[in-house]
C-alpha cells in the first residue's frame, strides 16, 4: 500500500489573532469606552473627529497606542488573506506582510511629519491628518468582524475585496466632502500627496508580498 502524504495547514495562530485582537477591544473598552464607540461610528459622526482634532491627543497616549495595534493587526491579516495564496497561509508569511504594513505606516508617518513641520502648516492640515487617521481606525473596527465571518463562514475573496474597497472608497468621499477647500485649493499636491503617499506603498506591498 502506498503513502498518501496529507498536506495540512494550521490556521490556528488566525484564531489567535483574532483574540488578541478582542483582547485590545475589551481594553479600549474598559479605557476609555466612549472614544472607542466614538471611532465605531465616525464615519456618520463629523463633531467626533472635530472634538479629537481640537483636542490634539498625543499619538503615545494608552487609547491611540491601542487602538494603533489593533489596526494594525486586523489590516495585516486583511492583506494577507487577499494578496497571499490560500496554501501558502502561514504565520510566518503574516509576520511579513505585517513588518511591511508597519515600514511602511512608519516610514510614511515620518516623511509627513517633515513636510508638515518644513512648511509649518501644522494649523492647516491637522483636521485633515486626523480625519484620514480616525476613518482608517473605523475602518478596521469594522473589519474584524467581517473577516471572522470570513475565516470561519464565507470565505469568499471577492466579497472582502468589494467590502474593504467601499470601506476605503466612502472613507475618500468624507475625507474630501469635509476638507474640500483645502483639498480644491491645493488640487494638484492633493492628488500627488494621495498617489504617492497611498496608492504606490500599498502597491509595493502588493508586488513585493506576492513574489
Amino acid at each position: 500500500m502506498e503513502i498518501i502524504e496529507r498536506n495540512f495547514i494550521s490556521t490556528d495562530w488566525i484564531t489567535l489573532i483574532f483574540m488578541l485582537a478582542f483582547v485590545i477591544i475589551a481594553l479600549m473598552k474598559l479605557y476609555k469606552s466612549q472614544l472607542l464607540l466614538g471611532y465605531s461610528i465616525a464615519f456618520f459622526s463629523q463633531g467626533f473627529i472635530e472634538s479629537r482634532s481640537n483636542k490634539n491627543p498625543s499619538i503615545f497616549s494608552i487609547f491611540h497606542i491601542l487602538i494603533f495595534l489593533f489596526s494594525l493587526l486586523i489590516y495585516s491579516l486583511s492583506l494577507h488573506l487577499i494578496i497571499v495564496n490560500t496554501t501558502d497561509i502561514h504565520i510566518t508569511s503574516y509576520l511579513t506582510t505585517l513588518i511591511y504594513v508597519s515600514s511602511f505606516l512608519l516610514v510614511k508617518y515620518i516623511f509627513v511629519k517633515m513636510i508638515i513641520l518644513t512648511l509649518k502648516i501644522e494649523e492647516e492640515t491637522r483636521y485633515f491628518l486626523f480625519s484620514k487617521t480616525g476613518y482608517l481606525y473605523t475602518i478596521g473596527l469594522w473589519l474584524y468582524p467581517v473577516l471572522i465571518l470570513y475565516q470561519y463562514w464565507y470565505s469568499n475573496t471577492n466579497i472582502l475585496i468589494i467590502y474593504l474597497l467601499l470601506l476605503l472608497g466612502f472613507r475618500l468621499f468624507l475625507i474630501i466632502k469635509n476638507n474640500k477647500k483645502l483639498i480644491f485649493n491645493h488640487f494638484f499636491y492633493f492628488i500627488l500627496y494621495f498617489c504617492t503617499l497611498e496608492l504606490a506603498p500599498l502597491l509595493i506591498i502588493y508586488k513585493t508580498t506576492t513574489i
